[in-house]
């Protein structure tokens, strides 16, 4: 739990650097916001529950389909021309000391000035906060880049907002798939399940995990394998920070059992980096977010290689959700999505487990996890046994 001396830091951090003090661990509480992926946009006469587009641009062209499949776009996506923007209404109510966490695909088309280009506002109802403007870097390539808020004290006053994306480059960028989410403190009850020295609390295959800076990371070097909690765990909230390396592969155990593989006789939340081009074939049911063999996930809300995610699973009873930096990218039944057999072709029997241990499917790749914490939400006492 943040102090109240915490909290004054962290204050003092922002007002000296005009960026939010880091705070551990972080959560995120999804806002949904209508066609994140641009599939429309209004003109300056839009009443704010969509996409609303300022530019010179005729309002036909500002949509764009580009050519092939990738991750970062569904359908179209929003071409803004230099001096051009877009914005969108957040839903709520926010008061000074509300925290925002907004997350965009982009790239740039052409030449031009790039790391300085794309800028991220956040409006009040009545005029622009004060709020310094942040600067998410574009480049010829696809990536996701996150910007954070804070309302300050100068804030107007309660009520919505919007969020803006600003072109101030020299070239047009692209963008897709954006996310809102409120940057919040743990509820009552969350447990830390790593120590941040040692693996006390872990068990399964302890010689391929090791700590590192603070987090749990693999040493596929010296062995492979699973690592799993202790304890068991039946309905549960999951909250963790993860990195990966390009094409890194990594799973999140759930409701399984010590032995055996966990993708079956338990379920694995697949953790991997999307974007190396070596994956270019999964099926859509493997790719991050995703459960094995069960339910896909949607693509394109991951930060790029070497930064850290954060993400939450929830499962209670026969209901799954996985959020992913502030968005939702799957919410399914565990029933439904079987009843006409499994993506996989296979039995999944661990589907049907109520308990088990939470734990790491080891792929023979470095990746690396930290702020583990879990809240149990049944209440009910696991029995301790395999």
């Amino acid at each position: 739990m943040m102090t109240i001396t915490q909290s004054l830091l962290g204050t003092l951090l922002l007002a000296a650097t005009g960026s939010i003090a880091a705070e551990a661990p972080e959560a995120h509480e999804p806002i949904e916001i209508k066609d994140s992926e641009f599939d429309f946009v209004a003109g300056d006469s839009g009443d704010g529950s969509t996409w609303v587009y300022h530019g010179s641009a005729p309002l036909k062209t500002v949509l764009d389909r580009p050519e092939g499949e990738s991750e970062w776009w569904d359908g179209t996506v929003i071409r803004l021309l230099p001096g051009d923007s877009v914005m969108h209404e957040i839903p709520g109510e926010f008061v000074p000391g509300d925290r925002l966490f907004v997350g965009i695909n982009a790239m740039q088309e052409g030449s031009g000035s790039s790391d300085e280009a794309l800028r991220v506002n956040v409006r009040a109802s009545d005029g622009w906060s004060t709020n310094p403007a942040r600067t998410i870097a574009t480049g010829p390539n696809w990536r996701r880049g996150f910007a954070k808020f804070e309302f300050p004290v100068k804030w107007s006053r309660p009520g919505p907002c919007s969020v803006r994306f600003s072109n101030h480059g020299s070239a047009p960028i692209l963008l897709d798939k954006a996310s809102v989410s409120r940057i919040v403190r743990d509820e009552e009850g969350f447990t830390s399940l790593f120590n941040g020295t040692d693996l006390e609390g872990w068990a399964g295959n302890t010689e391929g995990y090791g700590v590192e800076d603070g987090a749990i990371r693999t040493f596929p070097s010296r062995a492979g394998g699973n690592l799993y909690t202790a304890d068991q765990f039946d309905d549960f909230v999951f909250r963790f920070a993860f990195k990966v390396p390009p094409g890194a592969n990594n799973g999140i155990a759930v409701r399984a059992p010590m032995g055996g593989d966990a993708a079956y006789q338990g379920m694995e939340f697949q953790v991997l980096e999307n974007s190396h081009p070596k994956y270019a074939g999964l099926k859509d049911w493997q790719f991050h977010g995703s459960i094995y063999g069960l339910a896909p996930a949607l693509r394109g809300y991951q930060a790029p290689p070497g930064e850290w995610n954060h993400e939450e699973i929830t499962v209670v009873g026969r209901k799954a959700r996985v959020v992913l930096n502030g968005k939702v990218i799957l919410e399914v039944d565990l029933d439904e999505v079987r009843k006409n057999g499994t993506l996989s072709g296979r039995d999944h029997p661990g589907a049907d487990r109520t308990a088990g241990h939470l734990g790491f499917c080891g792929h023979g790749d470095v990746v690396h996890f930290k702020d583990l914490r879990v809240r149990p939400v049944s209440g009910t006492k696991v029995p301790s046994g395999r």
